[in-house]
């Protein structure tokens, strides 16, 4: 995962000038094809807005708001990309180190003269005991390396979890109001595609979201698959304890959520697709009602 760190930034890039670009150009043709001028958004304001200078100063006021709403919406989503893949470097490099935990038994060298079999055994003991040394050192080090990888994905979610609250709302209410907003300008091309990249756009965020989510969980319970597999059998009763410590801590389901209840995993994200799938079937079905109603 420590391979992404340098691709997100490079995405989340490109991603913010297609989308600027887009906008502006949505904006540019919409105002080349339509007879009379029309604000970026249908939107309401308490003056009149039909005058020349107001008018292109309340669209100008538009237009840098999708910029600024583009660049904190695409921005935080690659910040929460990389605060993950840092935990998953960490928890795939944990997991490496435990991997590496050997019982490396150098057999004492055999001289031409003649050697006690005291003196052989008592070699091999030496050996033993400085490779489970060696050994100890190194899980001691694991699991002080995996309670710190922990203590930093708690503060994590700690300190993200009311705000995915806050972003998987929108999210799902942006989802219904693109399904909305293509419905109402059904075959009106122009404006349907801005309903269409929108609705992409936030499908790409939340996939982002809950890939990234479920990769950490993933993570986070692959630890114990090294723990296990570390050559820790014939190795004293300290030693295993160790092992155990740390399976136990890995046995523990670790979930980013939203507000503490909705977990950031891609059942998540199937499940806000389908609502706005079915919102949006719904307004379409309300529409051929209305239009054979008005046949009829």
């Amino acid at each position: 995962m420590a391979g992404w760190i340098p691709r997100i930034e490079t995405i989340t890039r490109r991603l913010i000038n297609l989308t600027i670009t887009f906008h502006f150009s949505y904006v540019l043709m919409k105002r080349l094809v339509s007879t009379n001028p029309r604000l970026s958004y249908n939107s309401w304001y308490p003056f009149d807005t039909s005058h020349a200078v107001v008018f292109e100063l309340v669209n100008a006021s538009q237009l840098l708001a999708s910029v600024v709403y583009t660049i904190i919406l695409l921005g935080f989503n690659g910040l929460y990309a990389t605060l993950v893949c840092i935990a998953c470097s960490q928890l795939e490099k944990l997991r490496a180190n435990l991997l590496d935990i050997r019982q490396e038994l150098d057999p004492p060298a055999q001289d031409s003269g003649a050697e006690t079999d005291t003196e052989e055994e008592g070699t091999q003991v030496h050996t033993s005991q400085d490779v489970y040394c060696r050994m100890q050192q190194q899980l001691s080090d694991c699991v002080r390396h995996h309670h710190e990888i922990l203590s930093y994905v708690r503060a994590m979610e700690d300190t993200l979890n009311p705000i995915m609250t806050i972003i998987f709302l929108l999210d799902l209410a942006s989802l219904c109001l693109g399904s909305f907003s293509i419905v109402t300008s059904w075959g009106n091309y122009v404006q349907m595609s801005q309903g269409i990249v929108t609705y992409a756009l936030l499908l790409l965020v939340l996939a982002i979201y809950c890939w990234f989510g479920h990769e950490l969980t993933y993570q986070v319970e692959k630890v114990r698959d090294g723990a296990w597999g570390c050559d820790w059998v014939g190795t004293p009763v300290a030693f295993q304890k160790g092992i155990r410590l740390i399976i136990a801590a890995a046995n523990k389901e670790f979930t980013l959520t939203a507000g503490k209840f909705v977990p950031v995993a891609i059942r998540t994200m199937v499940n806000m697709v389908n609502q706005s799938v079915s919102y949006f079937m719904f307004l379409m079905k309300v529409k051929d009602s209305i239009e054979h109603g008005e046949v009829n």
